[in-house]
């Protein structure tokens, strides 16, 4: 079976995930995706064949609709040069290219929705003017999905994000990582020992780092590790330098396999979300599942969808976004409990291997294709 993969998000690791499975699972897997930082570094070793389009553009900054038109000429000229049982395509971003191209080449279609983005689109003023863009991006996006032959949805609690939409076929898939525990044997510290909380991924403003900044400036032998894209990590340089003894930031992390080191050697993970985001509600991060995979407890707040899964299984602790009081409360905890971080991690790891793990989610994702008729 001859795949084309699209993803217009090329710092994305779930998206490699998918081919590296597909093609060792003996697809044929072309992937095609749009590096607009000009960091991205080709898959060693990969089954598949791998293209970038290397047109620099803002990451999450709606002034990258002005390079859209440009990407998808370029998806769309790529995908009439190659052939394709499937095309899959992820996100709005690519996938009307993919749609025309479906009914030129007489192919299936799947379709990722890893973000609903008119869930991303902040609430600001003009309130009608934002309200009446969300609604548009949401009904093209919707309708788009009615020409998928499987929609994949990265948690459940997604659906109300896309229910009215016409869906064929529906599989869910976590965004879980591939198991990696033994890359680092986890050891349990004194609470004398410094303790290191970690974070990797964009540093936006509704992701509270700074609320985690504060809360740990007056908590002795307590590291903050910080990895994210430099242009994002401006806002906070002047606490960073400030506190350059209890914060580190590292910078972008060449490959995924790194992140998943630092996660290991790390003894709490936090993601925050701001409510007030719309895309806060039905986010399931997968910080989460790298968490839980490393054997990790993980500090998310109360608001956000995934803090179902951190209740459910033990494996974290709760807060509300920006009490920043309670954060430095269950910090000092945290840190004078190393069994309890212990207890939590093992909850999460436990969870991940009957659960959530790469394995399970990979297995329903080759019996989709495998069940699709060609």
């Amino acid at each position: 079976m001859k795949v084309i993969l699209l993803r217009a998000r090329a710092t994305d690791s779930a998206i490699y995930k998918i081919a590296e499975s597909l093609s060792e699972n003996g697809m044929d897997v072309k992937l095609l995706v749009w590096d607009r930082q000009h960091t991205l570094k080709s898959p060693i070793n990969s089954h598949y064949a791998f293209q970038k389009f290397n047109l620099k553009a803002p990451l999450d900054k709606w002034t990258v609709i002005f390079y859209m038109p440009i990407w998808w000429i370029y998806e769309f000229i790529y995908l009439l040069k190659n052939d394709a049982n499937v095309i899959h395509t992820c996100d709005i971003d690519t996938q009307w290219p993919a749609i025309i191209a479906k009914f030129v080449k007489r192919c299936r279609l799947f379709y990722t929705s890893f973000d609903f983005y008119a869930s991303t689109i902040p609430e600001k003023r003009p309130y009608f003017i934002v309200n009446t863009i969300r609604n548009v991006v949401a009904a093209i996006e919707m309708f788009g999905i009615g020409f998928a032959d499987v929609l994949f949805l990265v948690d459940e609690c997604r659906y109300d994000e896309v229910k009215g939409a016409k869906i064929n076929k529906l599989v869910y898939i976590y965004n879980s990582p591939p198991d990696r525990f033994n890359l680092q044997t986890s050891k349990i510290k004194d609470a004398a020992d410094e303790m290191v909380i970690f974070y990797a991924g964009a540093m936006h403003k509704y992701r509270g780092i700074d609320h985690m900044i504060k809360a740990i400036e007056n908590i002795d032998n307590v590291k903050l590790v910080l990895v994210g894209p430099g242009s994002d990590v401006l806002p906070y340089m002047e606490q960073i330098n400030r506190y350059n003894n209890k914060i580190k930031y590292i910078g972008w992390l060449p490959t995924y396999e790194d992140v998943l080191l630092k996660t290991m050697e790390a003894d709490v993970l936090f993601r925050f979300n701001d409510p007030r985001v719309l895309k806060s509600k039905y986010e399931s991060p997968n910080k989460l599942f790298e968490a839980m995979m490393c054997g990790k407890p993980i500090i998310v707040n109360s608001e956000i969808a995934a803090s179902r899964i951190v209740k459910e299984e033990n494996c974290g602790i709760l807060v509300p976004y920006g009490d920043i009081e309670a954060l430095e409360n269950l910090i000092k905890m945290l840190k004078n409990d190393p069994e309890n971080r212990k207890k939590l991690g093992d909850n999460g790891r436990n969870a991940y291997i009957s659960k959530y793990s790469w394995k399970i989610m990979e297995q329903r994702l080759i019996d989709t294709y495998n069940n699709s008729k060609i």
